[in-house]
């Protein structure tokens, strides 16, 4: 019986190891993807950054169409051109956001694995420490 001890604690010696391993691969998935998440947010930041800088350029030309009624028309097609570039920078924010969320998910989903591993190397650890204790009981 001690044989069939001793081998069942190398095993889970063994197992444990393996764990300790995957938990630190899990570990390194999980800085990835926080780390992706940050940029994934300085990204959305910068698109909300841009949308402000062009409304507040829009307010000045739309000052500059007040202040000079005879070049009003040159001012208003500057506006128009202006405008137009509103629905591509809302996309470009759209997008941002969704990178923002996907990667958010991706982390939510690397720190769960990480939980997952660390329970189960510590339940290796646990049975590996039994296994040894079974074993200088009965050897």
């Amino acid at each position: 019986m001690t044989q069939s001890v001793a081998r069942l604690a190398e095993f889970w010696r063994v197992l444990a190891r393996v764990r300790r391993l995957r938990v630190q691969r899990r570990l390194r998935e999980v800085v990835d993807a926080r780390r992706d998440e940050r940029l994934a947010a300085d990204e959305v930041a910068a698109r909300i950054a841009a949308l402000e800088r062009h409304a507040e350029e829009r307010l000045r030309v739309l000052a500059s169409c007040r202040r000079e009624p005879r070049a009003g028309r040159q001012w208003h097609a500057t506006l128009r051109a202006h405008d137009a570039l509103a629905p591509m920078l809302r996309g470009h924010l759209a997008e941002a956001q969704t990178a923002h969320a996907a990667a958010r998910e991706k982390a939510a989903q690397a720190l769960a694995g990480w939980r997952r591993e660390t329970m189960r190397q510590e339940d290796a650890s646990a049975r590996a420490r039994e296994c040894l204790v079974r074993t200088r009981e009965t050897g």
